[in-house]
């Protein structure tokens, strides 16, 4: 009996289902056993104690903005790493944002000014307090602007960091071995479990969901397009499109000026424009081993703002167009914002097609994509290098698992907004002022 086209169309849409679900699954199980591996080989390298005379000098640089209330923590942190590495330095920088926006609130750098263990460390010729004097319309503004200052020095590396970024000590060690093997640049990735204890149970499912996605989109990107997965072919792989990230990002000063500095669009992202450049300039950008831990946003204000703005980064690709060759690059990111921006609701459409048989079997195979990658992560959570304190307990994990998918429609609403925003922004000819995420407290 032949079959009708109907049913071809469903068997179709049943199978890319679970080809999807089984590739996200797939992504962040290779994510993991590579990392696992580049873990073991870089442990069993012998120890070589620090030498000022040849260790590169890497400097930390975190961007603050309205932080006045969280700053002196992150200095304490910075601090303790500093004092067990002496090749790190620290820079911190302020804005003149924060006057502008608050006049009466707390200033970071007046907090900043004031503390005795950023004294110390400044006296001994090891940390900086920089004050951006002018109002930044986005992050990229504040941050391009002390690392041209820096590059200017004699410092061969900048790391970037957030004012919520927690690192080990491991990783501030893997940094130090990426620089002295003269890496050009390579991205730490995080997981979101840093304030698990303070978030909502909607919030806590927000976390589990970015978590995911680090594994599952950022860090196999950047595992494929540096050729660390030996069965992707050459040729693709130098195809495949990396964004930097704006915190987590090491970058020698050399290769920095070779790239003409940090790009300043007028609509996208400064770290999906500099990971466009990157790969147009035959480059990649190398996966770190080790994970740092950041905040989630606590309230949906939060998150819609960090989701609305994030998404602009993929959307903006054409925008970061230099010559011919990135094309291929900005095509991917336009794609993947689109995915954001509209997917959720393509997903449900075709599912409300389907006959009753053939939903069924499809839903299967997107709930495959969705908790996949989520449960190859947590049961993967000991082997991997992240700070044991931050590992989320069985009734964070519950709580996280049931709120799950509701951080699904959550992100299409976050991307849906920010492509709606774009849209104004364009056709108003309106440069955007970048929100921050999170709200002062």
């Amino acid at each position: 009996m032949t079959r009708s086209r109907t049913d071809l169309l469903a068997d179709l849409a049943v199978t890319a289902a679970w080809i999807a679900g089984g590739w996200s699954t797939y992504s962040a199980h290779t994510t993991i056993t590579t990392l696992t591996a580049m873990a073991a080989r870089r442990r069993a390298r012998p120890h070589v104690p620090p030498d000022s005379d040849t260790d590169p000098t890497i400097v930390v640089v975190v961007p603050m903005l309205h932080e006045a209330d969280r700053g002196l923590a992150c200095i304490a942190h910075w601090c303790k790493l500093l004092d067990q590495h002496p090749q790190l330095r620290l820079c911190v920088v302020t804005t003149e944002r924060e006057h502008i926006e608050a006049p009466t609130a707390p200033h970071t750098w007046n907090t900043l000014g004031a503390d005795p263990v950023l004294a110390r460390l400044t006296a001994e010729g090891r940390a900086e307090l920089r004050h951006y004097p002018e109002f930044n319309r986005t992050y990229g503004e504040q941050l391009g602007w002390a690392l041209d200052h820096l590059a200017r020095t004699e410092v061969d590396y900048f790391y970037i960091a957030n004012a919520d970024s927690r690192l080990q000590p491991v990783a501030c060690s893997e940094i130090i071995e990426y620089a002295t093997d003269e890496v050009d640049c390579a991205q730490q990735s995080a997981v979101f479990f840093g304030n698990l204890a303070e978030l909502s149970w909607l919030a806590t499912g927000e976390a589990f969901f970015q978590t995911r996605w680090t594994f599952e989109v950022e860090l196999f990107r950047l595992l494929a397009g540096s050729r660390r997965i030996r069965w992707i072919p050459a040729p693709i792989a130098d195809a495949w499109y990396q964004h930097a990230v704006g915190h987590g990002l090491l970058i020698s000063r050399r290769y920095y000026q070779r790239l003409g500095g940090l790009p300043r669009p007028r609509y996208g992202l400064e770290d999906a424009a500099l990971g466009v450049a990157i790969r147009t300039s035959g480059g990649h950008i190398e996966a770190f081993s080790t994970l740092e831990c950041g905040d989630a946003p606590a309230t949906a204000r939060e998150l819609q703002r960090q989701r609305s703005t994030w998404v602009r980064g993929p959307l903006c690709g054409p925008e970061y167009l230099t010559d011919r060759r990135g094309t291929r690059f900005a095509a991917q990111g336009l794609f993947d914002g689109m995915k954001w921006a509209l997917g959720l609701p393509l997903r449900w459409i075709v599912l409300a097609a389907l006959p009753p048989r053939h939903r069924l079997l499809a839903a299967g195979g997107l709930l495959l994509g969705l908790y996949g990658p989520l449960l190859r992560v947590l049961a993967s959570l000991q082997t991997l290098e992240i700070a044991s304190e931050s590992h989320p307990n069985r009734d964070t994990i519950l709580r996280g698992l049931t709120a799950y998918p509701f951080a699904a429609t959550s992100y299409w609403l976050g991307g849906l907004r920010g492509l709606a925003r774009l849209l104004h922004d364009i056709t108003t000819r309106t440069p955007p002022i970048q929100q921050r995420t999170r709200e002062s407290t």
